[in-house]
């Protein structure tokens, strides 16, 4: 059977499927909204209007992977609401993260503070401390982190950084790393904005300021990360 031309020229077919998106992106938006408080919940209509114009597709995958995490933990939807001077700023950046990586940060991030039973309480700062961090700068945090725990109580003693972006490791298992060298000037710049985030102190300083060769994790970057991960 031939097949029926489109007199519109395909222009009925964008027109539904741009639809069906934007009933998608609304959905997302009214799952996200589950997580503000009362009386805060009908500005979530702003937002998903302007993330449908913009960039709905990525507040539909955020709302996907929201739902994933909660399915990790047998939950189909939050059980706590998060304050709207936290949600909001929280929600815009998530819903606009064009790295997947990132805004599946972002996603643990807000699956966290929704969940009672996680103990995490959402400061404030999170959010926009996390606006301010690349995927790289993410990486490196995650590798300090991993290296304080292997440490635990000795982690106080420093993490050396000659390693990043592949790996950080906690001074007292480090195998004698005799005369380390200086970290990459990417990853300087990385730790430089760590440490100016309040995630990371640089340890023996230099005369001609902190090189970050040695550093630990702050109890701001450690209780950043808790709330950042599963």
């Amino acid at each position: 059977m031939n097949e029926v031309p489109d007199p519109t020229g395909g222009w009925a077919k964008a027109t539904e499927a741009t639809a069906n998106a934007s009933k998608e992106a609304i959905q997302a938006g009214r799952d996200l909204a589950r997580f503000l408080r009362e009386p805060a919940r009908e500005v979530i209509g702003m937002v998903s209007d302007y993330l449908t114009v913009v960039r709905f597709e990525r507040q539909i995958r955020l709302s996907e992977r929201v739902r994933h995490f909660l399915a990790e933990r047998g939950m189909d939807a939050p059980t706590r609401r998060i304050a709207p001077n936290i949600a909001l700023p929280l929600l815009e950046n998530a819903s606009l993260e064009e790295d997947d990586d990132l805004q599946d940060v972002w996603a643990r991030l807000l699956v966290n503070g929704g969940d009672a039973h996680s103990g995490i309480e959402l400061h404030p700062a999170f959010g926009a401390v996390l606006a301010q961090m690349t995927a790289f700068d993410v990486r490196n945090l995650a590798h300090i982190d991993s290296a304080s725990k292997l440490a635990g109580r000795d982690a106080e003693l420093g993490i050396w950084t000659f390693d990043l972006p592949e790996a950080a490791v906690a001074f007292v298992l480090a195998r004698n790393p005799g005369d380390p060298s200086y970290p990459s000037p990417e990853v300087k710049i990385s730790l430089s904005n760590l440490a100016r985030l309040g995630c990371i102190s640089s340890l023996g300083e230099r005369p001609d300021g902190p090189q970050y060769i040695l550093v630990n994790l702050t109890p701001f970057g450690q209780a950043f990360i808790e709330a950042c991960t599963k």
